[in-house]
């Protein structure tokens, strides 16, 4: 877990368009962490060390969802995963509610792209586990006008406005 650790307190500022990139790497990581200590704590040998170390690798994923959740272009896996964390729910409880599978729920929160036909499920999961009346889009995940893409590079350095870090010295 140090290592993943370190690489979440690398990460840059989610406004840095690298952050989604790097995060995902350290998510899948932990997710697979995740699962071979959920199999640990399993075993008919008890053992405190692995519910401890299970137990800080689900809050620091939480953690670092929460934060990829909220950053611009999160992915609707990102969003739904905390949607139903912050709701006290499991993905087959949530699952079974939406009408969709945990199975999906699983591949959305690696970052796959839901169907077309599962994308009203769980617009109308995310607004109501969250409160909200947006069915339109999901959250930060929008892309933006191609002329403003176009026209603007990278708007943020870290966390900067590209104008207050840009090359005018003065």
């Amino acid at each position: 877990m140090h290592m993943y650790s370190a690489a979440i307190d690398a990460l840059p500022f989610p406004e840095d368009k690298k952050f989604h990139k790097r995060a995902d790497v350290v998510l899948s990581g932990m997710r697979k962490l995740r699962g071979a200590l959920t199999e640990a704590a399993r075993s008919s040998r008890p053992s405190p060390a692995v519910i401890v170390a299970l137990s800080g690798v689900r809050r620091r994923y939480d953690a670092l969802m929460t934060q990829a959740a909220d950053a611009p272009g999160s992915s609707v896996g990102q969003q739904l995963y905390v949607a139903r964390i912050n709701a006290k729910l499991s993905a087959e409880e949530v699952a079974n509610g939406a009408g969709l599978s945990a199975d999906l729920l699983d591949h959305l929160e690696a970052g796959e792209a839901p169907s077309e036909e599962d994308v009203s499920k769980i617009q109308a999961t995310i607004a109501a586990l969250t409160g909200t009346e947006r069915q339109e889009e999901f959250g930060h995940n929008h892309e933006e006008p191609a002329e403003s893409h176009e026209d603007h590079q990278e708007q943020h350095v870290n966390g900067w406005d590209e104008s207050l870090v840009g090359d005018n010295p003065g």
